[in-house]
């Protein structure tokens, strides 16, 4: 994440899914500009994250915030409050986009034997075929009907394919 001359990232990303209660259990290193700035983590049981800047990192630690206080305030996306634009805020934000890369890896990795579908709640769920991956069931003389209908049910429910390695002559004009 780049704001001004800054870029943001995490490293050292630990997650533990069985402890995120109300917020997520993590704990991280904040680097800006390619070096450590701070240890942040959050306990997962709905407090605020923690980032405590590295005492050698003071004065650039200050310096950040500093600018960051100047930055405008942030609405997050289906939300009409405001954030501060601060260390913390950044961090919540890259622990997201590392969530969610996760997500979506695990979600492709799905597509190669399942149809996968998102919902409009932006849940996702599959549907496959039994000793079968997408690539063998387009072989399949059957194949591509059956790929066809399952497809044009999702659809009709308002669901959205997910899959890329479908031929676009499959998927429904609607």
């Amino acid at each position: 994440m780049k704001i001004g001359n800054y870029k943001f990232s995490l490293k050292k990303f630990e997650y533990l899914a069985s402890r995120s209660e109300e917020t997520h259990c993590f704990g991280a290193v904040l680097w800006v500009n390619g070096k450590p700035l701070a240890d942040c983590g959050n306990s997962g049981q709905g407090g605020p994250t923690d980032v405590d800047i590295h005492l050698e990192c003071q004065e650039l630690g200050k310096e950040i915030e500093a600018f960051l206080a100047k930055q405008p305030k942030v609405v997050p996306p289906g939300h009409t409050f405001e954030l501060d634009l601060d260390l913390e805020y950044i961090v919540d934000e890259l622990v997201q986009q590392l969530l969610l890369e996760r997500q979506m890896k695990k979600i492709k990795a799905l597509t190669k034997s399942n149809l996968v579908f998102k919902t409009a709640g932006e849940s996702y769920h599959w549907r496959g075929w039994k000793k079968q991956t997408i690539a063998s069931m387009l072989k399949h003389p059957q194949g591509p009907a059956e790929i066809r209908k399952v497809i044009a049910e999702e659809l009709a429910k308002g669901c959205i394919l997910v899959n890329e390695n479908i031929p676009e002559e499959l998927i429904p004009q609607s």
